[in-house]
């Protein structure tokens, strides 16, 4: 019991690290210094988790080759293309591959729909809150890697205690998976630079990873994506069900 505790406790403390990581590197354009810094850590290959699936280690051989690659001092054509398909895929939708939940998961692809309430309502159970979610909406691809890696750390506190990991798993389920895995393969498939197209790719398998590994810490199959979304259909059908008004007698008047 003691080494699982310690295994569980290794596990949510490497995933959340990883995770905020990942999120960072999705949050804003490299800087020289990041640069320089990814080169040093010799990224991916700090991840704490190992991966033998094959579309893993392509998408996490080609980020490695692309980091170690670069210049020692990056020069600015390096750094612009960089910039520019940071743009392309974060800020300017040109891939149309935007970074957030809402446009992926709306009939009119529409950024800050229904999911980005149900996302928010995540956050507040936790006391959590987008810093601004105009600029960056709670659904967006950093906030939702971010809180996945707060409910990691919290676990990593208390291993005996699995309800951060059970919100953890839910929260992937009906969020963060649903639409993760087709924004990285279209990223891949559509933007410039071998870098972003191997980041996106990584992250999105990355998380299909440590959602398997909850599903064996928690003893419990992960759903088929079909599953999920039956449910998640018929909840929300229920909850948008008018209730019968009772008729309490005295109450309003009658004739």
């Amino acid at each position: 019991m003691a080494e699982d505790t310690a295994l569980i406790r290794s596990f949510c403390q490497g995933a959340g690290e990883d995770l905020r990581l990942l999120a960072d590197l999705h949050a804003s354009e490299l800087t020289p210094e990041q640069m320089r810094e990814l080169q040093a850590l010799q990224f991916p290959a700090l991840l704490a988790l190992d991966i033998p699936e094959q579309d893993f280690q392509l998408a996490s051989h080609v980020l490695q080759t692309t980091v170690q690659e670069w210049p020692q001092e990056p020069t600015a054509q390096v750094v612009d293309a960089l910039a520019t398909d940071f743009a392309s895929i974060y800020l300017n939708g040109s891939l149309h591959a935007f970074p957030s939940e809402s446009v992926w998961l709306d009939d009119e692809e529409l950024t800050c729909q229904q999911p980005m309430f149900e996302v928010r309502e995540y956050y507040q159970r936790y006391g959590l809150n987008a810093p601004n979610w105009r600029r960056m909406a709670d659904d967006h691809l950093v906030n939702e890697l971010l809180f996945v890696a707060h409910l990691l750390e919290q676990a990593s506190d208390s291993p005996a205690q699995q309800q951060p990991l059970v919100e953890a798993a839910r929260f992937m389920d009906e969020h963060l998976l649903r639409w993760l895995l087709p924004f990285g393969r279209r990223v891949a498939q559509r933007c410039s630079t071998p870098f972003y197209a191997s980041l996106a790719l990584l992250t999105a398998l990355y998380a299909e990873h440590i959602r398997d590994l909850l599903a064996d810490i928690l003893e419990t199959p992960r759903e088929s994506h079909a599953a999920i979304e039956a449910r998640l259909k018929a909840q929300r059908t229920a909850a948008a069900t008018p209730q019968p008004m009772q008729y309490f007698p005295g109450v309003a008047p009658s004739w």
